[in-house]
């Protein structure tokens, strides 16, 4: 094992292996970190900036520069998630860390929200009226994870030095505030890194282990929630013994079983998952995370003239189809696409119509796309549908056409259209998927 993860941490910091990262994972309009440099500062030295990191990360020299501080709302009763994010640098350093993690620990792997979320339709579907649901939440997860139990579990498999120390100084590594004004911690991952997901995938694989091979337990968890099926007789037995582990093994404390974010719920009781909301055979939206969309949808129609009611209509058709971009899937009903509750799609689509026609006009109408067509074409003709925009296979004319639809006084030419429209289109996808993080979260 010693010599199996050298061998993997030299393979992943090598240079040939760094640009390959830089390529994949980095672009134009990436978002800066605390030292400002930008995505072409950073290419424009690129040789230097590689070989830097593969000397530092093997000398155990490397110091990660303080995250930069980024705060989500996530509603007026809760506190905002703090989101870090590092330099460029820092960038291909972590994501050829977490490569590394990936191949020392492939179980653990974090798995798409999506399969966490078809394996629970699945689970919920077959359950029958002798079982129960056990909804547990860990209370401040990520904040939470604790170094020492975190750095026993890597030291399983990795006992290569750099590697571990490079671990070390990542989750040393303040955010938000200099080094020198930082203090030791002893608990937490940063949020937003490539390598926050599979460290506290690593914290919990040997809990994950024991309740998916338990014979009487159907269990499924993302990140901090947690849902089981199980006979009702055990329910409240199953329910302790995992808030126990939970608590002993890897000091984590789920929220008081008091029927809100921890609960035992009998299996005919509506159940809320990850966005998705189950009353036995039926597959809707957490109503929550509907009037998430709605209100980002309305603020768009309430605070748009008819000038620019253009580049409004195609921001929301955006939103209301989705899209594929650099091969990723992305948007609202992307997500929710697993839902049969087709009701509720109408209800949306009948709301969206009212306040266009209320405001532009009934011909506004026409332009606006539907969320019942978009569930339609992704479950069914994703393949050979137009309805939904793949970017990736834009021409030059349409890439021109958006462009020119989004900032109408502008033209674009050579290589500043493709700066620009993927400067638009990086911009757009991160609205879209603030908007799907809000719906789960």
């Amino acid at each position: 094992m010693v010599q199996r993860s050298e061998q993997l941490f030299l393979h992943h910091f090598s240079v040939e292996i760094l640009k390959q990262i830089t390529s994949t994972y980095l672009a134009p309009g990436i978002a800066r970190g605390i030292d400002g440099t930008t995505f072409e500062i950073f290419s424009s030295k690129i040789e230097d900036e590689l070989s830097t990191i593969r000397r530092k990360v093997l000398s155990s020299t490397y110091k990660f520069s303080p995250f930069r501080e980024k705060l989500i709302l996530k509603g007026a009763s809760q506190p905002p998630r703090q989101v870090s994010i590092p330099t460029i640098r820092d960038r291909v350093t972590l994501r050829a860390l977490n490569n590394f993690l990936a191949d020392i620990f492939p179980h653990a792997r974090p798995m798409h929200s999506h399969h966490t979320v078809l394996a629970a339709i699945q689970s919920i579907g077959q359950t029958t009226p002798h079982e129960s649901f056990i909804k547990l939440d860990i209370k401040t997860f990520y904040d939470a994870i604790d170094h020492k139990i975190l750095l026993k579990n890597l030291r399983a498999k990795i006992r290569f030095a750099p590697a571990l120390d490079l671990v070390r100084s990542a989750l040393s590594t303040p955010t938000g505030v200099s080094l020198a004004a930082s203090q030791s911690r002893s608990t937490g991952v940063p949020q937003g890194l490539s390598i926050s997901n599979i460290l506290a995938s690593i914290y919990l694989e040997r809990i994950d282990d024991k309740y998916r091979k338990h014979e009487r337990i159907k269990y499924h968890r993302y990140v901090d929630d947690i849902l089981c099926v199980v006979p009702t007789e055990d329910a409240m037995k199953i329910a302790a013994e995992i808030t126990m582990d939970l608590k002993k093994k890897r000091r984590l404390t789920v929220h008081k079983m008091d029927g809100g974010k921890s609960a035992i719920l009998p299996s005919s009781t509506k159940i809320e998952y990850l966005g998705y909301s189950f009353v036995q055979k039926t597959v809707s939206v957490r109503e929550n995370s509907v009037q998430k969309l709605l209100n980002s949808l309305m603020r768009m129609i309430h605070t748009t003239d008819k000038v620019a009611l253009p580049r409004t209509l195609w921001r929301m058709n955006l939103r209301i189809s989705g899209c594929q971009y650099e091969g990723k899937k992305v948007g609202w009903m992307f997500y929710f696409s697993q839902i049969n509750d087709l009701s509720l799609l109408a209800r949306i689509d009948s709301q969206i119509k009212k306040a266009m026609r209320r405001k532009y006009g009934s011909d506004s109408i026409k332009q606006c796309k539907s969320f019942i067509k978009s569930y339609h074409e992704i479950r069914y003709n994703l393949r050979d549908t137009g309805y939904i925009l793949n970017f990736d296979s834009a021409s030059d004319n349409e890439k021109k056409m958006i462009l020119e639809c989004i900032e109408p006084n502008r033209k674009y030419t050579g290589k500043e259209l493709q700066k620009e429209f993927d400067r638009l289109i990086a911009r757009e996808i991160r609205d879209m998927e603030r908007d799907t993080i809000g719906a789960f979260s």
